[in-house]
C-alpha cells in the first residue's frame, strides 16, 4: 500500500493506494502543531505501507519532521514530488517549472485526466490560486491571491476596529463583520470570473470552471457555473505514484 500526503501550509490530507485504488484517509489541521506527534496519533494503526508519495508546499524544516517521521515509523523514505516541465499529460507553463506549487501541478493533471477540456481551476486553500489549462494539457499560466479567510483574518490583524469575526454573505451588509465575510468572498469570485471571462475570450470557446480545496464551498453559492471537485490533488499524486514520471 502506498501512502500519499498533501500537505499544506494549514492542513494535511492523505490517502492511500492500493488495488482498491485510492482511498481517502483523513485530513487535520497542523499550522502551529507538532507535527510529529499529530502523525503518530493520525496514523497509528496504519500498517502495510510499502512507499510514501508526498505533495509539499511548506518550508524544508516542516518537510525533514515529515521525512524523519516517516523512516522512523514505516522504515520508508518519503519522496518529495517537485513540479516537473511536463508529465501526466500537463506542460507546465513556468520558464522554472519548480516554482509552480507541486499542490497546483497534481491538481491540474488530476482535471486533466478527468476531464481533458478547456478548463479553469481554482483551488481555495490558505492562499487562492485560478489556473488556465486547455484540452490539450498546456497549462497558461495563473493568479496567486489571498483565499476568502486569509482575507479575513490580514484586515483582522491590520486594522483595530474592524470586527472580522463571525459574519456571513449578504448582498447588501448592514454590519462591519458581514462586510468583511461579503467583501472577501465577492473579491475572490471577481478574480476568478475576470480569469475564467479572460480565458474563454483568449481561446474563443467555453471553458470549464472547477473548484477545489478547504475553502471552495463558501464560494460555490455565488459560483452557479462551477463544479466543486474534491481531493484533485490526491487525485494527481495517484497519477504520479502509479507511474513516476523519469
Amino acid at each position: 500500500m502506498k501512502l500519499l500526503v498533501d500537505i499544506g501550509n494549514s492542513r494535511v490530507k492523505w490517502a492511500s493506494l492500493g488495488r482498491e485504488g485510492l482511498v481517502p484517509g483523513g485530513a487535520f489541521a497542523h499550522a502551529g502543531q507538532a507535527l510529529p506527534e499529530l502523525l503518530a496519533r493520525e496514523w497509528r494503526t496504519l500498517a502495510g505501507v510499502t512507499a510514501v508519495w508526498v505533495a509539499s508546499v511548506v518550508g524544508a524544516a516542516v518537510e525533514a519532521e515529515l521525512g524523519q517521521f516517516v523512516r522512523e515509523r514505516f522504515g520508508r523514505v518519503a519522496h518529495f514530488v517537485r513540479s516537473p516541465a511536463a508529465a501526466l499529460g500537463v506542460r507546465n507553463a513556468y520558464a522554472q517549472p519548480q516554482q509552480l506549487g507541486v499542490d497546483r501541478f497534481l491538481a491540474l493533471a488530476a482535471a486533466h485526466a478527468r476531464s481533458p477540456a478547456l478548463q479553469v481551476l481554482a483551488s481555495v486553500g490558505t492562499a487562492l490560486t485560478i489556473d488556465a489549462l486547455t484540452a490539450d494539457g498546456m497549462h497558461l499560466g495563473g493568479l496567486i491571491l489571498p483565499s476568502p479567510m486569509l482575507m479575513r483574518r490580514t484586515l483582522g490583524n491590520a486594522t483595530a476596529r474592524v470586527e472580522t469575526q463571525g459574519g456571513s454573505y449578504q448582498a447588501w451588509p448592514a454590519s462591519t463583520a458581514d462586510g468583511v465575510y461579503s467583501g472577501a468572498l465577492v473579491a475572490a469570485v471577481a478574480a476568478i470570473g475576470h480569469f475564467h471571462g479572460a480565458l474563454e475570450r483568449r481561446c474563443e470557446a467555453r471553458a470549464a470552471l472547477l473548484l477545489a480545496g478547504g475553502g471552495s464551498d463558501e464560494l460555490l453559492p455565488l459560483l452557479p457555473a462551477a463544479q466543486r471537485v474534491p481531493d484533485l490533488v490526491l487525485q494527481g499524486l495517484a497519477l504520479w505514484a502509479r507511474t513516476p514520471p523519469a
